[in-house]
């Protein structure tokens, strides 16, 4: 049989750290069929060192794959893969506008992820987010494929397409192979106790600053996990709320393990993402079987398929903490937790390719 030949573009690469599209390309790569063999294309700010799974090829340029280098690091890598694969998949569709030129001089199938609504974030100015509209809407005609990730994002697409839309979300894994144990508790003290958790990229869309403050001398512990470090945004939040008691800021946790027994033994966990389609923090925590407190938008609504419990305002949270009990009527079902298994989500991409 012969085999496919696939080049992915846009991550930050095999076995990076840094979100959903980094989590998605682990698992297509380790879960593929055989008859698939993988491009992969990793940046900068990815592992110097590893070695991919059999039929997996990867290759790094000197390029971070966010900011603006963004835009060079999907055109480099678009240009060198053009002629040697049958398909591309892109995760984000920044370097979409070169693509109409190069399939004048060959045929190659487009798979595009668009990702979200990204021209609707705070951080981005006017013209970047002219140009976001502008991939997204192009991404619809040259594409084979574009695959949304929450079916909220279906009201977004043009009335005048030639893609195929496929409504695929990420997936989740929960590692249970660690317990509670002396030195974790020495490095996660709140392991022992009740605590709230949160987990979310450093953006003012993710309602961080207003969780915080509402937390601020209620009573309650909350964990947040998110790497402040990366924006000026999460250094102000990690400044203004250091010396708060209550409050646990972890910067960063990328050990799955230990971040997964987090996730584990937290009473709650407070969704706040706002512009997310199906967020993989979400999914995780879905996949662990803890309580869900989300913000209440489409997406999350479908993501969750309604279980939960889903709050306008931080003080409607407040109100149910106030009250006694375990939340175990927010637990989503495990019936749920099957649309997101990994191998699953493979399998569906390999059918569009």
């Amino acid at each position: 049989m012969k085999k496919k030949k696939i080049a992915i573009i846009g991550s930050h690469g095999l076995y990076a750290n840094y979100g959903g599209w980094d989590q998605l390309v682990k698992n297509l790569a380790e879960k593929k069929s055989d008859n698939i063999e993988y491009l992969i294309f990793n940046s900068k700010e990815s592992l110097k060192s590893i070695i991919p799974p059999d039929g997996v090829v990867v290759k790094r340029l000197p390029l971070k794959a966010s900011g603006f280098q963004g835009l060079f690091y999907d055109f480099w890598s678009i240009l060198i893969c053009f002629w040697k694969v049958d398909t591309l998949l892109l995760l984000g569709v920044q370097g979409m506008p070169i693509l109409p030129f190069l399939k004048l001089f060959r045929k190659v199938d487009i798979v595009a992820n668009v990702g979200g609504i990204e021209w609707e974030r705070p951080k981005f100015g006017f013209f970047a987010k002219m140009y976001l509209r502008f991939c997204f809407n192009l991404s619809f005609i040259f594409s084979n494929w574009v695959i949304l990730d929450n079916q909220y994002y279906k009201k977004f697409v043009p009335k005048k397409i030639k893609a195929k839309v496929a409504i695929l979300p990420y997936g989740g894994e929960i590692d249970t192979s660690l317990e509670i144990t002396k030195e974790l508790l020495d490095k996660y003290p709140f392991l022992n106790e009740k605590y709230f958790l949160s987990i979310s990229r450093p953006l003012s869309d993710n309602l961080i600053d207003e969780l915080c403050e509402s937390f601020v001398g209620n009573g309650h512990k909350l964990v947040l996990i998110s790497n402040l470090y990366s924006s000026p945004y999460g250094m102000n939040i990690l400044e203004k709320y250091k010396n708060t008691g209550n409050i646990i800021i972890i910067n960063g946790l990328y050990v799955k393990p230990e971040l997964d027994l987090i996730r584990r033994n937290c009473k709650a966990y407070i969704h706040t993402h706002t512009l997310c389609g199906t967020a993989p923090s979400l999914v995780e925590i879905i996949m662990a079987q803890r309580p869900v407190f989300s913000v209440d938008n489409p997406q999350n609504r479908f993501t969750l398929q309604n279980q939960g419990f889903f709050y306008s305002s931080f003080d409607e949270i407040h109100t149910l903490l106030s009250r006694k009990g375990d939340f175990s009527e927010y637990i989503p079902s495990k019936e749920l937790c099957k649309l997101y298994d990994w191998q699953k989500i493979v399998n569906d991409y390999e059918r569009l390719y």
